[in-house]
């Protein structure tokens, strides 16, 4: 298959080995959408079907996917938005809603241009599968990301183990700031080793929290601009925003770093990674969504630029179809239920009760923390998503010991991160799992497990 439009952008400059030549065969799923549209008789869906009185006991006259009669006592969903194969690309209503979610939340006036900038969303089996997929179609084995040391730790399993390349790290913090410096230093190694640069960046970060104030976000979005002028690549930005909506200070960027990225006009990519496990809450639904925001400037006209989105879906696609095949129907179909039945509106306000009580956990063990007197400790800064991070003197006190220590004699469990080469020594707390009356419990038995050392 040929790709005559994306073939001329920045973005195919980007692409691995395997993101240049993979593409969605005109296989079983193109027959079969001819077949629903041209065939009287068709033989083309591996699914079972049959009619309902056939197969359930008081079943009706309907033509429906084979299912077990126990499965609606647990859904009053209709079998056919849960039983059968979804799309490969996730189902088209689904795609639409995220897609129309995704300009609301860019909180714009201009949310025709956003519109127009971004790609459909593809669906992708949760927000781990969607780095996967991502880093899949950008990295070969060898070639580097850039992303902050302190980071999720799958990032590591998906990108070094699983696709054997590499991660260029970089210092999170100096003096309690993003390390504008180190991203620059981090860009301008990578250039001389490979042709495109590709960053993760995760704000709410897991681990620390950490959120970028305004002031902050601009420094970094300048560090790129120039950065790319410099060095005159393509320049790939996966914003990971598994938990975008989880913001707890006036001071910090409420939304996506994604819309600041995708208003450059220079070749800057930004990705969009997103989805219900925690927006909509939904944490084992497995229904993740990769945006690409894409430039009208690459292309002359805009029957070109459709083409663009369309040659990109095709390649999304082709990846779905090698890896996964297609997603979760049923959660899909909860998904367009609730955006369809609550609407938006409806599911940011049911969710803001569970971000008010996560906002008085945040500042709550924030306050006690800073009660804790000691030379050995410090907070990372934090204003967001589930979790803080401890960092503790690696001289004195290793993360894993103290972590066990603290389980042992105190009966408290955190997530120790040790990585002495990234310079990294502490605990992880999600206090989103601790109530609000048991923390200062909690960090007073931290306090007590400091005092051991």
């Amino acid at each position: 298959m040929e790709f005559k439009v994306i073939e001329k952008t920045p973005l195919f400059k980007a692409l691995s080995d395997l993101g240049k030549r993979i593409f969605l065969p005109a296989g079983i799923f193109y027959w079969s959408g001819r077949a629903k549209k041209e065939a009287e008789l068709i033989g083309t869906i591996g699914t079972a079907y049959g009619y309902e009185k056939d197969f359930i006991d008081g079943g009706s006259e309907e033509w429906l996917p084979c299912y077990l009669e126990d499965f609606k006592e647990f859904s009053s969903l209709n079998v056919r938005s849960v039983v059968p194969y979804a799309p490969i690309g996730g189902v088209a209503e689904v795609r639409k809603s995220w897609k129309n979610w995704i300009v609301k939340k860019s909180q714009s006036n201009d949310t025709e241009s956003i519109e127009q900038s971004i790609s459909l969303p593809i669906v992708t089996q949760g927000i781990t599968n969607g780095i996967f997929m991502i880093c899949s179609f950008l990295l070969n084995p060898g070639e580097s990301i850039i992303s902050p040391n302190k980071r999720w730790g799958n990032y590591d399993n998906i990108i070094t183990k699983n696709l054997a390349a590499n991660i260029e790290s970089f210092e999170f913090f100096i003096e309690g700031k993003f390390n504008v410096q180190g991203l620059k230093d981090a860009i301008q190694a990578v250039s001389k080793k490979q042709k495109k640069i590709i960053i993760i960046l995760n704000f709410p970060n897991n681990p620390t929290g950490y959120c970028p104030t305004r002031e902050e976000a601009a420094q970094i979005l300048e560090a790129l601009k120039d950065s790319q002028d410099k060095v005159k690549l393509p320049f790939v930005i996966l914003v990971d925003d598994a938990y975008e909506p989880y913001t707890y200070s006036d001071e910090v960027l409420d939304i996506s770093f994604f819309y600041d990225l995708l208003k450059i006009e220079g070749d800057i990519i930004p990705i969009k990674l997103d989805g219900i496990s925690k927006e909509l809450l939904a944490y084992g639904g497995r229904v993740g969504f990769a945006t690409f925001g894409l430039k009208r400037n690459w292309i002359d006209t805009d029957e070109e630029f459709e083409a663009l989105k369309a040659e990109l879906n095709n390649k999304l696609e082709g990846m779905n179809r090698s890896t996964i095949s297609n997603t979760n129907h049923f959660y899909q179909a909860v998904t367009q239920k609730m955006f369809t039945e609550k609407g938006m509106d409806r599911i940011i306000e049911a969710r803001e009760k569970v971000k008010q009580m996560l906002k008085e956990r945040y500042e709550l063990i924030n306050a006690e923390l800073s009660n804790i007197d000691s030379p050995d400790i410090s907070i990372d800064p934090n204003a967001g998503g589930f979790f803080l991070f401890v960092n503790l003197n690696p001289d004195k006190i290793k993360a894993s010991t103290f972590a066990d220590h603290l389980l042992k004699k105190y009966k408290v469990g955190v997530i120790p991160i040790e990585k002495l080469n990234l310079n990294i020594n502490g605990i992880r707390i999600a206090y989103c799992s601790i109530d609000l009356g048991k923390i200062p419990e909690f960090i007073k038995r931290i306090q007590l497990a400091l005092e051991d050392f």
